[in-house]
């Protein structure tokens, strides 16, 4: 009987692990994971692999009535209609909508969301949903509105993201002040990276490029400090932000 260092440098082992890591980087693509996944999948072998398997490919399974394991598909549009008219609930009703908005068909998603925030008038996911609904139909005024009720509600809701849907409303309007105050006040509460080059980005539509190249020097200073993990976790943000800096630096166009 083999043992373990002979079994996994065996030719059959290195071409099931081949197999294996492929396909983890197909479901990957497929199920739109993070980038970091790819990186990790691709170059810490054989661990990578594994670890996507066991924290993000399983999670597409279930335990079924039968107490057995089961595959949690995506279930068609027909589907969804049958479940949200026999069990009109705000889940059936809201996967519903979710699932028009899927195929673009935004239009179609507006009235079912309507009708759960008559029942539900405090449910941020549908009150999200039905201003990307009023983005994707050409109607950003209706869409700040209901972002504004959202976080009259929830500022925080599903950390902070309906606060960049906001932005997104308020440069549908043609309100870059807004969208400007917007992502302001967005990097204040939450000081990431990420949220730093979205406010540049802004910076610079307004021609504020002194403005925005001191921000990405500063958060860009204090990532070089940061433990090794967070560097790595936002090594693509990294790369935009020094973008973003020759950017500024070069200053307005004229």
């Amino acid at each position: 009987m083999e043992s373990l260092p002979e079994l996994l440098n065996s030719t059959w082992w290195y071409y099931a692990q081949s197999i294996f890591t492929i396909a983890m980087l197909i479901h990957a693509y497929r199920a739109g994971a993070e980038w970091f996944w790819f990186l990790i999948i691709f170059f810490v072998q054989p661990i990578g692999a594994w670890a996507y398997f066991f924290l993000v490919f399983l999670r597409g399974f279930c335990i079924g009535d039968s107490g057995g394991w089961q595959w949690q598909r995506k279930l068609s549009l027909d589907e969804l209609r049958y479940h949200a008219e026999r069990m009109p609930t705000v889940n059936t009703r809201l996967a519903l909508a979710q699932g028009l908005m899927a195929k673009s068909r935004h239009a179609e998603a507006i009235p079912i969301l309507e009708a759960i925030l008559a029942t539900d008038q405090i449910h941020c996911q549908a009150m999200h949903d039905l201003a990307l609904c009023h983005l994707a139909c050409a109607q950003p005024k209706e869409a700040v509105a209901m972002l504004q009720r959202l976080m009259q509600r929830d500022s925080r809701w599903a950390y902070y993201r309906a606060w960049r849907t906001l932005i997104e409303a308020h440069v549908a309007c043609e309100n870059p002040a807004e969208a400007l105050k917007a992502c302001r006040e967005l990097a204040k509460m939450v000081p990431t990276l990420e949220n730093h080059c979205l406010l540049a980005e802004h910076l610079l539509e307004n021609n504020l490029h002194a403005e925005a190249a001191d921000m990405l020097m500063q958060a860009l200073e204090d990532l070089s400090f940061a433990p090794l993990g967070k560097r790595l976790k936002n090594w693509g943000w990294a790369r935009h932000a020094r973008k973003l800096l020759s950017e500024a630096e070069t200053g307005p166009v004229n």
